[in-house]
């Protein structure tokens, strides 16, 4: 992916599965070996100042809109990481495992 597709990606509005608002993207993380996009940070709503990580598979991109495939109650639900730079492999796997990715359906 182009840097200016990455850079396209972070400046998309998020929307959930459901089709309602969800807030700017914050961030987008590659994934190590491919560099690939596989994850995004969220925050829903003004007063909510964490970072949601949320994958990106199986969403789709629409213009200046990301509609990811999650509810907003499964991000809000999703475990807390820390990290802003990089997921360490517990964060990981605990998000694969909150958001169900498994058997080569991997973020």
């Amino acid at each position: 992916m182009a840097q200016a597709e990455i850079q396209k990606l972070q400046a998309a509005t998020a929307w959930d599965s459901k089709g309602k608002k969800l807030g700017d993207v914050n961030d987008v993380h590659l994934e190590k070996e491919s560099g690939i996009p596989a994850w995004v940070t969220v925050s829903l709503g003004l007063l909510n100042s964490r970072k949601h990580y949320v994958p990106l598979a199986n969403s789709r991109f629409e213009g200046d809109d990301l509609h990811l495939a999650w509810t907003r109650k499964e991000i809000s639900d999703a475990p807390n990481a820390n990290s802003s730079i990089e997921l360490s492999p517990e964060e990981e796997t605990a998000l694969i495992d909150h958001y169900g990715l498994r058997d080569g359906a991997d973020a």
